[in-house]
């Protein structure tokens, strides 16, 4: 019995710690909070239009309209390994507010927007329980396990003839363990150019595509990089209680820097007019390259790294259904994941109803519909992938998001 529990222990040990850091950094989780961009094999560092700087932390400027404030939330509950006895609880949550001023003087092509985005968001990884018999083995100890990660940023555009974004995040681990606990701080960096490319022929040669009918083309090109966990920042764990300090285990989990980048596409048709902008249909494209580096203590050791490829497509038709298919290929490892997902929201039904109410006569109920029309989306979403080898079974998800 005792060699039983020290094994049990020892394996626990090894799971968790083999999960690395906080959920956004770890090599065996896999897993982000967007839906879209796991959809789309997790190519995300170069789409302009995921909020809260998760992908980019350039990105929160490039996302959010001028001055409002903006919150976006998942839960979900998923098993990582198949024969785990408890279900990993993944949460997120993010909020952004943005300002912005314009400079009519300072481009001879139109108005220069300088936009600013403070955002932040949350992740938590919850491992439930694990119970472990003690030493004596006439006991059950239970011991929780979470990863908790904090992060808040700063993201600026400048949108002129091209659009232009950085971004700054800070994050504030801590995690438990088997009765240790730890902590470490890191930050994130990021850039990202977008190229609306039918807005830039028409603001530098004057010419119109859609020659004054509702109907526009969009096709937009983006760039992106982002460097993650900067500082060789890793989780050092102090051993209170529990098996770890039986074992004489302090375990400590470095955070893989991470450089990611990558380019989008995004070709559609628009309908566009004084009181109604629609997103008719669209097919965006994405793909990104990461590769990450472990750095040990010793600075004379081996440095192991990582690299994965991950591209996707998505298929969106007037903002309401959205179909995604998506890759994500571990380069030189057992990991081929095959990605597919698909989202039914409010967004384009709510501004046809807000388009309607303004025909209307003014009412407090009408325009309290309306304000919620205009604001309010709510989506439901599938994610799927396979391919997950010697982790898990074929996976699937189901997400309730909100946002204001």
């Amino acid at each position: 019995m005792v060699f039983s529990g020290v094994f049990s222990t020892a394996l626990v040990v090894v799971l968790l710690l083999a999960q690395g850091g906080p959920a956004e950094a770890t090599q065996v989780q896999l897993f982000s909070p967007s839906v879209r961009v796991n959809g789309m094999g997790q190519a995300g560092v170069a789409l302009p239009d995921e909020p809260a700087g998760y992908y980019n932390p350039s990105s929160a400027a490039l996302s959010s309209p001028a001055h409002t404030l903006q919150s976006r939330f998942y839960l979900s509950e998923m098993p990582i390994f198949a024969d785990a006895s408890s279900t990993i609880t993944y949460s997120y949550f993010a909020a952004q507010a943005a300002t912005e001023r314009v400079f009519n003087r300072l481009s001879w092509k139109g108005p220069t927007r300088l936009r600013a985005a403070f955002y932040g968001y949350r992740t938590k990884l919850d491992s439930g329980p694990v119970a472990i018999p003690n030493e004596t083995s006439t006991a059950i100890d239970t011991f929780f396990n979470a990863e908790v990660a904090n992060n808040i940023g700063i993201s600026l555009a400048l949108r002129s003839v091209v659009d232009l974004g950085i971004g700054a995040t800070a994050r504030w681990i801590s995690a438990e363990i088997l009765g240790a606990e730890g902590s470490a701080k890191t930050y994130d960096l990021g850039l990202m150019v977008v190229v609306p490319v039918v807005d830039v022929v028409k603001r530098l040669t004057r010419w119109d595509f859609a020659r004054n009918h509702p109907l526009r083309p969009k096709l937009d090109v983006g760039l992106g990089v982002m460097w993650q966990n900067r500082g060789r920042a890793a989780i050092t764990y102090i051993a209170r209680q529990g098996p770890l300090v039986e074992l004489n285990l302090i375990p400590s989990s470095p955070l893989p820097a991470t450089k990611r980048h990558g380019w989008s596409g995004s070709l559609g048709m628009d309908w566009s007019s004084d009181s109604l902008t629609l997103a008719l249909g669209r097919v965006t494209f994405s793909q990104e390259i990461s590769r990450r580096t472990y750095y040990p203590y010793e600075e004379d050791a081996y440095v192991p790294t990582a690299e994965r490829d991950n591209s996707g497509v998505e298929v969106s038709i007037m903002e309401t259904v959205s179909i995604r298919r998506g890759t994500s290929d571990l380069l030189d490892d057992y990991i081929d994941l095959k990605t597919s997902g698909w989202t039914v929201k409010s967004d384009g039904l709510f501004k046809i109803i807000a388009h309607f109410l303004d025909s209307k006569s003014p009412s407090s109920e009408r325009d309290a519909l309306q304000f919620l029309a205009r604001h309010l989306s709510i989506s439901w979403s599938r994610f799927d992938d396979r391919g997950w080898s010697l982790l898990s079974d074929d996976r699937s998800h189901s997400f309730i998001g909100l946002s204001f």
